[in-house]
């Protein structure tokens, strides 16, 4: 790979390996992607692109904004080091449950742990966790005829994890819990039963141990390739972008070679902190499943991005690429995927932002089809609900490459 002024110069292969990659509607599904359906998280096949094409084995990979966890993911099955940071506990929760290594004793608990549900699984049990949950407001608008006996089954399945020995595996059933009670109430029109929510928990419990193992395979494969001595491999962080590279600092990390993210959108509405149910009623449940505190509002996630005033945003985007730039290489190659709600205003102060925190737009050199020479994705899905919203901007998404000046 070589770089010109303006150009990133790929060899054909990995420049169609990219490319391909970046339009790629493939479902989220494999390993541990799957755990939790995540607002706006980017493929894996982008993301194992970007970092075969850009890193080598024992490189560092970086996410500022790291969501639901597929940088770190598909970077420790391929041999990278990676550290990423959010500012949303249930994502650095989930993040942190997907990139652990099971043993198949472990595993083959938790099956076991899932297997007698329909002995102990039941709305008649009593449960005694609810109470500084429900006053600070987590279980609320999950109090109605559909959705209280589901509520009900969570609280009782939360009471029994007290009896799994170790926190490992308390998280990786929460997870369990946490996917099963999503797709039973996030958007749904009709609540299942409670006989089918038992079900699918014990459908998910085996599709996700199977992930986990061949997650945990692949990574002891990629670990005994290469070796990193007693350097933690994978890291999440719980805290501001902004912080990423003061704790690459403190510790003394090698330089990222690529840093591979997607922020919030400018002015797109996406609920990173809540679930909506019975025709859009927020709760914030999914923090109570998971033991994580929330507290903040959706402007907290968002960086106000939703305001027409886009100014506490962009202050937030040069405050974490500030720091980026301070901690990578001289050709440290940071790849992102944006939206944007009015991509003609909005682009254009973005990457005005970019360049003040030290960092240059790069285009790949083969022709693209596009009109400004980027690479333009449809987000799958997204198009009808843009449309009906009255804006088509966020219903694509654009890639963004960058050198440091």
């Amino acid at each position: 790979m070589t770089r010109s002024r303006t150009r990133l110069v790929l060899n054909w292969r990995d420049a169609d390996t990219f490319i391909s990659a970046v339009h790629s509607q493939e479902r989220v599904s494999g390993l541990t992607h799957d755990f939790y359906k995540y607002p706006a998280r980017f493929s894996p096949q982008f993301c194992r692109a970007a970092i075969n094409v850009f890193t080598a084995p024992g490189d560092l990979v970086v996410d500022p904004f790291v969501g639901g966890g597929t940088t770190l993911v598909e970077s420790r099955v391929n041999g990278r080091l990676s550290i990423g940071t959010d500012i949303s506990s249930l994502a650095s929760f989930v993040s942190r449950v997907k990139t652990r290594v099971y043993s198949a004793a472990e595993l083959a608990y938790v099956e076991d742990w899932f297997e007698g549900l329909d002995d102990w699984l039941t709305v008649r049990n009593k449960s005694s966790l609810t109470g500084r949950w429900k006053e600070a407001g987590y279980l609320r608008n999950l109090d109605t005829r559909q959705t209280w006996p589901i509520r009900k089954l969570l609280e009782v399945a939360l009471a029994n994890i007290r009896s799994i020995s170790t926190p490992k595996l308390q998280d990786f059933v929460r997870c369990v819990l946490l996917r099963t009670a999503q797709g039973a109430l996030d958007g749904r029109r009709k609540i299942p039963s409670t006989r089918q929510f038992r079900a699918r928990m014990r459908a998910n419990a085996v599709k996700m141990t199977l992930g986990a193992r061949e997650f945990s395979s692949k990574t002891r494969v990629a670990d005994r390739v290469v070796s990193a001595g007693r350097v933690r491999r994978t890291i999440c962080l719980n805290s501001r972008a902004e912080n990423l590279a003061g704790y690459i600092e403190a510790r003394g990390r090698p330089l990222p070679r690529l840093v591979v993210t997607s922020p919030p959108y400018p002015g797109v509405h996406i609920l990173y902190h809540r679930w909506q149910v019975h025709g859009g009623r927020e709760t914030p449940a999914p923090f109570w499943v998971a033991n994580q505190l929330d507290g903040s509002g959706e402007s907290f996630y968002l960086m106000n991005a939703r305001s027409n005033d886009l100014s506490r945003y962009l202050n937030g985007i040069e405050a974490a690429f500030t720091a980026t730039r301070r901690v990578v290489a001289d050709d440290t190659v940071l790849v992102q995927i944006v939206a944007f709600s009015q991509p003609e205003e909005q682009l254009p102060q973005y990457l005005a932002v970019m360049e003040k925190c030290g960092f240059q737009e790069r285009f790949l050199s083969e022709h693209l089809d596009s009109t400004d020479g980027r690479l333009w994705r449809d987000v799958p899905g997204r198009r009808w609900h843009a449309s009906k919203m009255g804006s088509l901007g966020s219903s694509q998404e654009v890639v963004l490459l960058h050198l440091p000046n």
